[in-house]
């Protein structure tokens, strides 16, 4: 991704939550239970390689509802060998008018032409390579200890930030106010869900760019949502800062992902043609 003034702020948020989001194709590992014999530091880098990105041969839909104070959005997404195109089938929890939904069909419809459609699959693929380094930046990043609440399901580690860590990128910068409780799901060793929180402010460009305020919250949940697929079920983000020394900065919005499937891999045109026939779901 090219770097703009307000991308590092933007990314050292977002792909710390998107590296759980179903955009990852990445399976479980073979079911194998987890015993805290290694590491906390060490169980986390089992679980982050797990996360990576790999080969693609499934592909799925499922629905996103993305809450912020302004009202919310639901869509229908679709992965593809292509890239993800999604349609929206609601705002506000509403239908949409018969204006809006003409104006939407026309945005997906461009993506017919493959130099649209080229776009906006490697800005998907930049995206993913972002996630990818900042997840492999996580067990440098924090020192973790194993949790003393007892979790039967998720082996629970508790994380704050090494003070000789020297971010490798502004995305990773934000690791180093932040501090993390990661629950790790015992059999498929796969991280189940984040909840990071910054406890000081942390800038950007010596804080000529961007900051973040302290006491910004994060927090993520991923599950086994169809086969051995792991995808995002649950995403909200709480941040407050500035752009550029003096414009403010409040994201505060809540994602929600649900009802994934398999589908078979589709060209453009029939994934085109599956958003337009799938039966509207804009509520669970």
């Amino acid at each position: 991704m090219r770097f703009q003034i307000t991308v590092p702020l933007r990314l050292a948020i977002l792909l710390l939550a998107t590296a759980l989001a179903p955009i990852s194709p990445a399976l479980a590992s073979s079911p194998e239970s987890i015993a805290p014999t290694s590491s906390a530091n060490d169980l986390l880098r089992q679980a982050v390689a797990n996360e990576k990105i790999g080969p693609r041969d499934d592909y799925y839909a499922w629905m996103d509802r993305l809450q912020k104070p302004r009202g919310s959005v639901t869509k229908l997404m679709v992965d593809t060998p292509q890239g993800i195109l999604a349609r929206t089938l609601a705002v506000n929890d509403k239908p949409l008018t018969a204006e809006e939904r003409r104006q939407d069909d026309e945005r997906i419809n461009r993506l017919v032409d493959p130099q649209k459609m080229r776009e906006k699959a490697k800005k998907q693929h930049e995206d993913q390579q972002h996630i990818e380094h900042l997840l492999l930046a996580l067990p440098d990043a924090f020192q973790c200890e194993y949790s003393a609440v007892r979790d039967d399901r998720n082996l629970r580690i508790e994380c704050s930030p090494r003070s000789n860590f020297s971010a490798p990128s502004y995305e990773a910068q934000v690791l180093m106010g932040m501090k993390a409780v990661v629950f790790i799901d015992r059999e498929e060793k796969r991280i189940s869900r984040i909840e990071g929180t910054l406890f000081r402010d942390v800038t950007f460009g010596w804080g000529f760019l961007a900051r973040l305020n302290r006491g910004g919250h994060i927090e993520i949940t991923q599950s086994k949502v169809a086969g051995k697929h792991w995808g995002m079920t649950r995403m909200t983000l709480a941040f407050e800062g500035r752009i550029i020394v003096l414009r403010p900065l409040n994201i505060e919005e809540t994602e929600a992902s649900w009802d994934y499937r398999s589908v078979p891999g589709m060209t453009v045109a029939q994934a085109l043609e599956f958003l337009r026939s799938s039966p509207s779901k804009p509520s669970r």
